[in-house]
């Protein structure tokens, strides 16, 4: 149907957040706003996944690549943002970057909306539904408080967002460029967020394999099928880089506090054998085959290797350090231990951590952190309320009960085939949200209730927001197809 129509949506959403941003600066007091500029408390300098720019500037490029704690995606951008002052030699300006980060996430918070237009228009064939969506989404609380937050969950929305409609695209299309579209998206994704994890590698072999076979234009697929095999190697290049300089699968050495948190494994009960009087090696701890010791309860890990700790001290920023690296070692053991002796209190755990993780995805996203622009929407109350708790499984309930009753059980058999893979990468990006409690560092005391489900589950938001207003077009046409016929509903 062309680009144009979503272009105009991407690029006046986009102007229109950026000129609600300048009104709101302009009529709230200065006290209100964050050093008198940010929207929410946080500068893009201070989040604990990027790397401080006063660190990052002097050590050059190769401090993305060194970076452990979270993927680069967005301290990239940041690192280009930086440049105007930074490469005229003067010192980085944090709030000069803010300010440029506010721009370029006012742009994907369009593009955003762009996609929604697009999927719907492409579902509905018509570009009124297609504008709805689009205007759901520009409006949603929740939309705006990830694209006035200065942390990566905006270019993480985005980048799943197009990865979740291309896949879709080729699902139904069977071109081959579609998949390669997708593998892009995610490529992209895997560097704003910890979305890639060792067991997605052979999901994403097999469905390269399986997109080969589905795809049309049969003549051209090898070489469209060569490209994904090169985008992959591109997805798994950052886990690689991990283990080898890390001795971590994760692209986040915060892993291990998340690997731990979920099993309810509290991070101090993982020691030295010397913390615990057990006997202890030569070479003062345990080995990797006596990692869980009867001993008090306390689980022993071996010591991290030298050379990850080398590693680690080659560049420290903020949580990027050889602490979190060691951390991240002995709990990932711990936690790998954990699952293999003990199953039945592994599963305990996981239930546990459902109950924490869960009732957060039910509560509304604009909730996750006070915002001057979320706070002053005068809809907020309702909406929030509408898409929150018993609310929002209803509105999915109606429109699984509606599709179904609508093609019977062979049509939604069909549909479940043909969309089978969509239906596994939506699981994929799910588990992560889901399994998202953790232990804070110095905190444990609290127990393993820190999770971002509640920001976290907008990155399903698209596809399921897609999903109901589709259901809503069709009972629409329904209903007018009746009232056309003369038939009582």
């Amino acid at each position: 149907m062309g680009l144009a129509a979503p272009t105009a949506v991407a690029f006046a959403s986009a102007g229109v957040l950026l000129v609600v941003q300048v009104i709101v600066r302009t009529t709230t007091s200065p006290d209100l706003l964050a050093e008198g500029y940010r929207f929410q408390a946080w500068s893009s300098n201070w989040m604990m996944q990027n790397l401080g720019l006063e660190d990052m500037a002097p050590f050059g490029p190769l401090a993305l690549w060194i970076k452990h704690a979270y993927p680069p995606g967005l301290d990239v951008i940041r690192y280009v943002l930086m440049m105007p002052e930074w490469g005229s030699g003067l010192a980085t300006d944090p709030v000069a970057v803010d300010e440029r980060l506010y721009v370029v996430y006012a742009i994907l918070y369009g593009i955003t909306n762009a996609i929604a237009f697009a999927w719907v228009r492409d579902l509905t064939q018509s570009w009124r539904w297609g504008l709805a969506a689009a205007v759901l989404w520009a409006l949603s609380p929740g939309h705006i408080l990830l694209a006035t937050l200065l942390e990566p969950s905006e270019l993480s929305l985005v980048s799943v967002s197009f990865s979740f409609y291309f896949l879709y695209r080729f699902l139904r299309t069977r071109r081959p460029g579609y998949a390669s579209a997708f593998l892009g998206a995610l490529l992209v994704a895997s560097w704003a967020r910890s979305f890639i994890q060792i067991y997605v590698l052979v999901i994403l072999i097999v469905a390269v394999a399986s997109f080969h076979i589905m795809s049309k234009k049969r003549y051209r697929r090898w070489a469209w099928t060569a490209l994904n095999i090169g985008i992959l190697v591109l997805i798994f290049a950052y886990p690689v880089k991990q283990f080898i300089m890390f001795d971590t699968w994760s692209t986040t050495t915060f892993g291990g506090y998340h690997r731990v948190g979920m099993l309810h494994l509290d991070p101090r009960e993982v020691q030295a054998p010397t913390a615990t009087g057990a006997e202890t090696p030569v070479d003062g701890w345990a080995s990797i085959e006596d990692q869980v010791a009867s001993a008090s309860g306390t689980i022993i890990v071996e010591e991290p290797p030298q050379d990850i700790i080398d590693n680690a001290l080659r560049f420290s920023s903020r949580f990027n350090t050889q602490e979190l690296v060691r951390d991240n070692y002995r709990l990932e053991a711990a936690a790998n231990q954990y699952l293999l002796n003990y199953p039945l209190e592994s599963m305990q755990g996981l239930i546990r951590s459902l109950g924490i993780t869960v009732p957060e995805t039910l509560k509304p996203t604009s909730v996750y952190t006070n915002n001057v622009i979320v706070e002053s929407l005068p809809y907020r109350g309702i909406w929030d309320w509408l898409v929150s708790g018993w609310r929002l499984i209803a509105i999915l309930a109606a429109a699984v009960l509606w599709t179904v009753y609508q093609r019977r059980w062979s049509g939604t058999i069909e549909l479940a085939k043909r969309y089978g893979w969509l239906g596994l990468y939506f699981v994929l990006i799910m588990l992560p949200i889901i399994f998202s409690n953790r232990y804070y560092p110095g905190r444990e005391d609290e127990g393993p209730i820190w999770t971002d489900a509640v920001r976290q589950k907008m990155f399903l938001a698209l596809p399921v927001s897609v999903f109901v207003i589709y259901a809503l077009a069709t009972v629409s046409s329904d209903l007018r197809s009746r009232a056309n016929r003369g038939i009582t509903p």
